[in-house]
């Protein structure tokens, strides 16, 4: 008999915030603030799927 242990709930979250070159000339505070608040919400949106036990593609 193999006994079955419980999956640890420890995970990471890594994101990747885009692609090409946001000059800091034209990257205004509201901008910054716009773009750090989608990527928390990527952060927030993936933790939620992988402490529900989806899978890292779903999160």
């Amino acid at each position: 008999m193999v006994k079955k242990e419980k999956m640890s709930e420890v995970f990471g979250i890594v994101i990747h915030g885009g692609a090409g070159t946001i000059l800091k000339a034209s990257m205004t505070e509201e901008k910054e603030a716009k773009y750090r608040e989608k990527l928390t919400a990527s952060i927030n949106a993936g933790y939620e799927i992988l402490k529900s036990g989806g899978s890292c593609l779903e999160a």
